[in-house]
């Protein structure tokens, strides 16, 4: 185990020679961690105020320790392993089968063919011609149904865009027929009124067959209403549905039923892909978020933007020789520090609307269906700050938690400068603090600081437990085995129970 280090001063960081060996040590000055709380003298908080002043880059990030200490010495003792870390993912990130393709994904998206096209232009062009398939003069809003990483980057990406939640794209999930009869109230909408993107990379997760063959019936059913006969009414059910599922068909897959090609044997929008190798919770930049936000009306050459800063970021964060400018690395060694110290409650804390929709779900799950077994909190603030501070300022609970602030740029309004600063100040009080700034632009993230800050994310989450097994000296995974942060193996256990033969088999769309 990682054994617990003191809290020290920029000069006063002093480690033995074991941290070369994974024993991650230190001579403690003898000031623990919560010790003179609210005593902090007033020129290093002013010292911590000063960097919220200035111009933002698109994402920056700083961190601090408990008294204003610089976390500078750390970086530069985990920095070996850290670099080894590195050079260990970057002999995977190629290879098939290790579920880190996300790394190349947004390149890849943006990548041209021989007639100057990139896959961008095909699913806008795709998104277009949906909107096209419109009831009356207005464009019937979209419904994205899928669950887990299919609904929440979708939905985080549009939010991030200031396109969440206007009315044109909206997200469903659940099972039930209350749930199901309740969202389409909540549309406003009547069926006919609604496309639809069905999202599952297996084409068989059960959730989303439930939710597709509910509204392909419901769609069914009202065009019979209309006067069509079943074979019309299917036909004309087609105009209203995407697919985006793994590329290849197999048996019983929804790939398999609808086809591989626009235009060919039925209506259905179906050249949008979940890729291989690129787990849900990394799949923000797959085609499914691409084609919603373009629906939503997010325009192209800002999500070309988002793309080409996270195929930036992609190369810079994985220079092993670079570390000081690597936002992923200096975040992981920031948790992997703070957990070796006993703040083993990561509080996540999103300021402001646009981190909302989708963002706490899709952080969530990022970090705990990733790292197991971490203890993670996350909530948007100001509403979290009610239940998320009175327990951190607990007297009982204040040497427990690290601190993530994740926050839009100061300069946008001076109260909000202020708020946040206060906050972080209090906080800084007693826990390790890292606070994460988007830059904005109007109404909105600006595209670049969404494709820095998601793909940082990414690297940030798998380099996280990279580490931790690397101070600490644990299992080494084989280089033909995928890092368990990419993996999800617990998920299958309630799957398996809904397979044909067991007691709780479940039919798609079924009562």
């Amino acid at each position: 185990m990682i054994t617990r280090i003191g809290l020290y001063s920029p000069q006063s960081v002093n480690f033995d020679n074991r941290v070369a060996t994974g024993n991650f040590s230190a001579r403690s000055t003898g000031m623990s961690h919560g010790a003179e709380a609210g005593k902090i003298p007033l020129s290093a908080l002013q010292a911590y105020a000063l960097p919220f002043m200035g111009s933002q880059k698109a994402f920056t990030q700083e961190f601090r320790l408990p008294g204003g200490a610089s976390f500078d010495g750390i970086f530069e003792q985990m920095t070996p392993q850290m670099r080894s870390v590195i050079e260990d993912f970057n002999e995977r990130s190629s290879k098939d089968e290790q579920f880190l393709k996300w790394v190349e994904l947004p390149a890849n998206q943006l990548k041209k063919d021989a007639e100057g096209k990139s896959h961008v232009d095909e699913i806008y062009a795709q998104a277009f011609e949906m909107k096209n398939r419109k009831s009356g003069e207005s464009p019937r809003p979209l419904v994205v149904a899928g669950i887990g990483g299919s609904k929440h980057t979708a939905e985080f990406l549009l939010n991030l865009n200031g396109a969440g939640n206007k009315g044109k794209v909206y997200f469903y999930s659940d099972i039930d027929p209350v749930s199901y009869n309740n969202f389409l109230e909540e549309t406003g909408k009547d069926i006919l009124d609604l496309n639809f993107l069905i999202v599952s990379k297996s084409g068989t997760t059960f959730e989303t067959k439930d939710a597709y063959k509910r509204l392909e019936k419901g769609v069914v059913e009202a065009y019979k209403k209309e006067g069509l006969s079943l074979k019309e009414a299917r036909q004309k059910a087609q105009e209203h549905f995407a697919f985006a599922t793994d590329k290849t068909a197999k048996a019983g897959n929804l790939r398999e039923a609808v086809g591989d090609e626009n235009g060919e044997g039925n209506k259905y929008i179906k050249e949008l892909y979940v890729h291989d190798d690129v787990g849900g919770r990394y799949s923000m930049f797959d085609d499914p978020g691409i084609f919603a936000a373009a629906y939503a009306g997010v325009p192209k050459e800002d999500m070309e933007k988002i793309l080409k800063s996270a195929a930036a970021v992609s190369k810079k964060m994985t220079n092993a020789d670079k570390i000081g400018e690597n936002t992923a690395a200096k975040a992981a060694m920031f948790n992997v520090y703070s957990r070796s110290q006993d703040y083993n409650i990561t509080m996540q804390q999103l300021f402001g609307h646009l981190f909302e929709g989708g963002g706490e779900n899709w952080f969530k799950q990022l970090y705990l269906e990733s790292e197991k077994d971490f203890n993670f909190m996350v909530g948007k603030s100001p509403d979290s700050m009610h239940y998320a501070t009175e327990g951190h300022f607990n007297p009982n609970n204040r040497e427990v938690y690290n601190t993530i602030m994740t926050i839009q740029s100061p300069k946008i309004s001076r109260n909000y400068e202020k708020y946040t600063s206060a906050i972080a100040d209090t906080y800084n009080e007693t826990t390790p603090l890292m606070i994460e700034t988007l830059d904005t632009k109007g109404n909105k993230i600006k595209p670049e600081a969404i494709g820095r800050y998601i793909q940082s994310k990414h690297f940030e989450t798998v380099y996280m437990g990279m580490l931790r097994r690397e101070m600490e000296g644990g299992e080494t995974i084989p280089k033909d085995e995928a890092l368990p942060e990419v993996l999800q193996p617990s998920v299958e256990v309630y799957k398996k129970k809904f397979k044909p033969g067991s007691p709780f088999e479940l039919t798609p769309g079924g009562k």
